[in-house]
């Protein structure tokens, strides 16, 4: 990425040498006579950061970082002061200056703060480019990707969702099958009716069935009076039932009935009743393996799984770890009331390389974990928990099957970047590529770091 910098200073000498510096540097500069100059360039609002010195004719360089901090606050402010005014510059970094420098210029000095500066704004940049994207796609609350096995599940989603058709969610645990089936839900003719979740594997079959059917007064011992069951209160709305493949089959043979005639008695009860409900079930189980050995019934398997939707692990949709880590981030931020503005390389980079056998609920997990424990304003590899911290380390890189050949070229540039600890001309080398080759990618994603490490 390309940086735009203002340069502001009343000596011509200072702002014209100092714009020659920093176009030297592959930067793209203009410059401003006064403080007046420079609020009127400032405001056509493509400037990443300003460097300005302090004493001059009209708007001062204290007003003008005054209003570039209250207009755009993530801009960085580079203040520039003579020997006698130095009090002055600290005033400046009280008010939000990202640094001062004293004249005569430090040349060197000075490159390196803005290389720093711009590490902080391409990260800024980078999590609100993020934040916004995240928003774009979230056609359902926290159900989030943009890979495109998630397109195409958001697309059967839109299908299927104004239909009475039963549907078949299945994938790993932690997939967000649940996500799923609230987003079928809310996009159906039903949404303004139930919503009813039953969690089969957290209850024994004799439970399960009065919780699924209700049951009268006296039907078993504790049965002290007449209960509704989950059908009864889905009546036009939605059943969502989750791990399906852990019921026990006589469950199954009363959940069929219902399936095939709308029509069920509660337990103990002799009234039949009639309800309309659509069935969402979901399992991390292979069914068709179950029916082989017995335990599933294969009548009830083809009434649910009239539309299946498969949510893919984690691991086999990395490209969306971007989106779904500033999602938690976004979340868990505003929770503990701290101010976080981004993720830095080699986290993103451990981020990456982890498997992630939780898949979503593990991201989300770490995400909390790392928020919590963060000490600055961006969360770092140190801020994420041991065992995806290790990814890091490892010599050997995953690349999942049909990702697009950019975003392959990604990961393996930040994975060998990160295991180098930042060194880039290690990083060239290894990979067979020129330095300025490396330097000019990881700049167009915004990964600047490691100069400390470099030769």
């Amino acid at each position: 990425m390309k940086f735009k910098l203002l340069v502001v200073d009343d000596e011509k000498n200072i702002r014209e040498g100092l714009a020659a510096a920093l176009q030297l540097e592959g930067h793209d500069v203009v410059v401003a006579a006064d403080g007046d100059e420079a609020y009127k360039r400032f405001q056509k609002g493509d400037i990443d950061l300003v460097i300005t010195d302090l004493r001059m004719p009209g708007l001062s360089g204290e007003e003008l970082l005054r209003k570039i901090n209250t207009e755009s606050p993530g801009v960085p402010v580079i203040v520039l002061t003579g020997h006698g005014t130095v009090e002055n510059a600290v005033d400046a970094m009280r008010n939000g200056a990202y640094d001062f420098l004293t004249k005569p210029l430090n040349l060197d000095r000075l490159s390196l703060l803005v290389k720093r500066a711009l590490q902080n704004r391409e990260l800024v940049l980078q999590h609100r480019r993020l934040e916004e994207e995240l928003e774009h796609n979230r056609t359902f609350e926290m159900f989030i990707g943009n890979s495109p096995a998630m397109r195409k599940i958001f697309d059967t989603i839109r299908q299927v969702a104004p239909t009475k058709a039963s549907v078949l969610i299945t994938g790993e645990s932690g997939v967000g099958k649940e996500l799923v089936a609230n987003a079928i839900h809310e996009l159906s003719p039903r949404k303004n009716k139930p919503l009813i979740k039953v969690h089969c594997a957290a209850l024994a079959a004799t439970l399960l069935e009065s919780e699924l059917f209700g049951h009268e007064k006296g039907a078993f011992t504790g049965a002290v009076g007449r209960k509704r069951g989950r059908f009864e209160l889905a009546h036009e709305g939605t059943l969502f039932l989750d791990e399906i493949g852990e019921i026990d089959q006589n469950v199954q043979i009363k959940i069929l009935r219902v399936l095939q005639e709308k029509k069920f008695e509660r337990v103990g009860g002799e009234e039949t009743l009639e309800v309309d409900v659509r069935i969402v079930a979901a399992t991390n189980r292979d069914l068709k393996a179950e029916i082989e050995k017995g335990t599933f019934r294969e009548d009830l398997y083809y009434r649910l799984n009239v539309v299946n939707i498969h949510v893919p692990a984690l691991r086999e949709r990395k490209e969306d770890i971007p989106l779904l880590a500033t999602a938690f981030l976004k979340e868990f931020a505003k929770e503990n009331n701290k101010q976080i503005d981004g993720i830095d390389p080699r986290a993103r980079t451990a981020l990456y390389g982890y498997d992630w056998p939780g898949n979503v609920r593990e991201l989300r997990n770490c995400m909390e974990s790392a928020v919590v424990l963060a000490k600055g304003s961006v969360i770092t590899l140190d801020d994420l928990p041991p065992t995806v911290r290790k990814s890091s380390e490892s010599t050997s890189i995953h690349i999942p099957l049909g990702i697009p050949l950019e975003e392959a070229e990604k990961i393996i540039i930040r994975e060998t970047l990160s295991a180098y600890k930042g060194n880039k001309s290690k990083t060239a080398e290894v990979l067979g590529i020129g330095r300025k080759t490396l330097h000019r990618k990881l700049a167009e994603w915004g990964d600047i770091s490691g100069d400390e490490a470099e030769d």
